[in-house]
């Protein structure tokens, strides 16, 4: 696992927001099959501000932060709380969990080592429980994650997440240097094709504050406005690289 050794406050805002409007019955506190298992944010950063971010966002839910540098860990440390705790880990994490965001720290990984990395990660996670991985910018401004169901004890390729603030543009093309590590760089995997044709539809349309959702709602039955961003859930889930 490598270090995220950057990070800015407001950085996975959105991504936590879209967490929220799509898989709610993950982070009920009432869901019996979750019951007392918190969220792991894995991979701190520098400093521990979007981890308390996500305290926020996930109340009244326990949060665990969870870095591989002690470093790291010592100087998160200091930002505890009741319902907020910080440990040393990697992949294989110190807690069940019932959700784990995993975000800009696979990116230095090959992608042949992003499979194991999922399923040692998912290992930690409780059926019914999600793993939301992937990669933004460095404000933000643009993010796509794998969303990771846990399911008979196995991890399944359910979604990807796609957020945009717009502060750079809303043409679908400028999630393309934000997939996630496994699918970037793959021209033939069908998350490039979807791209495309929302690119393809986005530039058909005349400018308006809903170009990219009305575009989305053309380039694939799969696609879908959830909250701040979409959710591309093809029917047999998102296909693994070739």
């Amino acid at each position: 696992m490598h270090h995220r050794r950057k990070t800015r406050p407001g950085r996975l805002r959105q991504l936590d927001a879209l967490v929220r409007a799509w898989a709610p019955e993950v982070l009920d506190p009432e869901a019996p099959h979750l019951r007392g298992a918190p969220v792991v944010d894995l991979g701190i950063g520098a400093q521990p501000w979007t981890t308390l971010e996500l305290v926020e966002a996930v109340a009244p839910l326990e949060v665990v932060g969870v870095d591989i540098a002690p470093i790291v860990v010592e100087r998160a440390r200091a930002y505890e709380r009741p319902g907020l705790t910080f440990l040393s880990g990697s992949f294989d994490l110190p807690v069940q969990a019932r959700l784990v965001r995993v975000m800009n720290v696979l990116r230095d990984l090959v992608a042949a080592e992003v499979p194991d990395a999922h399923r040692r990660i998912g290992a930690s996670v409780l059926d019914g429980g999600l793993v939301i991985e992937g990669s933004c910018g460095p404000t933000g401004e643009a993010g796509v994650a794998h969303a990771l169901r846990k399911r008979d004890g196995t991890l399944v390729r359910e979604a990807l997440l796609f957020w945009l603030d717009g502060t750079k543009g809303t043409a679908p093309l400028a999630f393309r240097d934000r997939l996630p590590r496994d699918l970037r760089g793959d021209k033939r995997h069908p998350a490039m094709a979807l791209l495309h044709r929302w690119q393809a539809a986005y530039l058909a349309l005349a400018p308006s504050d809903d170009r990219l959702a009305r575009a989305a709602a053309t380039a694939d039955a799969s696609l879908h406005v959830r909250g701040p961003g979409f959710v591309w859930a093809p029917p047999d889930g998102v296909p693994p690289t070739s």
